[in-house]
């Protein structure tokens, strides 16, 4: 027989069920506040626009893509100008510098918009960190909706440009091929007329280099027939001259050797035979 644990009643059962309850929300409020750094030490810092389209308090704050804060507050200034507070953790304040830009970005056009602040990396670690209520400088994006109008308005132009550019091809475009075609057809046609000139005149040229060489070998031989018989003349030559050089008709032509004069007497006496 199955045991039946007796049911709690009275005061007790309503106890359990509150302190069960503020457990749950208890549980609740801390995973909300770990996912929204509420219990993270956080520092106040200041932008000012003139505009305040498309901000709103509770806006994630982000540094190169990474969440770091929230945008904690929204007012009006007495002129005109709208004064927005960021709550960012402590820890990542570092990073955020003099030269530091905070801009309403959004990754796509159905995303949540958030404040992307470009860190400051000038002698990181080394310059002195910015204090709680500091004001940087904001740059305002572009508004989706202008540049949809201004898209919008650029079409019209654009698809009258591409039907002007679609009716120029359509004229031009078969002609130029045409002339392109008859160009290609001249150049083949001059190409075969140059490769037959260029076959006929290396056949001419050929006959006449042939002709030429002949030519020389029949001039080469002529030449050595000649060197041959200038030898033959030359030694026929020396021949005759040492024949004449030791003849007696030579040696009659030769001149008498002179007669020296005879050396004079000294003094005045004639000189004796």
């Amino acid at each position: 027989m199955q045991r039946r644990w007796p049911r709690l009643r009275g005061p007790l059962e309503h106890w359990l069920l509150l302190g069960g309850a503020t457990g749950l929300l208890a549980l609740q409020l801390l995973g909300m506040g770990v996912q929204r750094h509420w219990w993270t030490r956080t520092q106040l810092l200041n932008f000012r626009t003139y505009s305040a389209a498309g901000l709103q308090p509770g806006m994630t704050v982000k540094i190169s893509g990474f969440p770091v804060g929230r945008v904690q507050q929204i007012r009006l200034l007495n002129d005109a100008q709208v004064q927005v507070t960021l709550a960012i953790a402590a820890n990542r304040l570092p990073m955020v510098g003099r030269s530091s830009r905070a801009t309403l970005a959004q990754d796509g056009l159905l995303s949540t918009p958030y404040i992307a602040i470009s860190p400051d990396l000038n002698d990181l670690g080394n310059r002195r960190p910015l204090a709680s209520g500091d004001t940087l400088i904001y740059e305002a994006g572009p508004d989706i909706s202008t540049l949809i109008k201004e898209l919008a308005a650029s079409r019209v132009p654009l698809q009258q440009m591409l039907t002007r550019a679609g009716t120029l091809m359509e004229k031009r475009l078969p002609r130029s091929l045409d002339q392109l075609d008859r160009t290609l057809s001249s150049g083949e046609q001059l190409a075969t007329v140059a490769q037959r000139e260029l076959t006929d005149n290396t056949g001419a040229l050929k006959t006449q280099l042939s002709q030429t060489t002949s030519d020389v070998e029949q001039t080469l031989s002529s030449l050595q027939a000649t060197l041959a018989e200038i030898h033959r003349l030359a030694s026929s030559t020396n021949t005759l001259l040492r024949s004449i050089q030791g003849s007696w008709l030579l040696k009659l032509l030769e001149p008498a050797p002179a007669t020296a004069p005879a050396a004079p007497c000294p003094g005045a006496e004639p000189c004796a035979d």
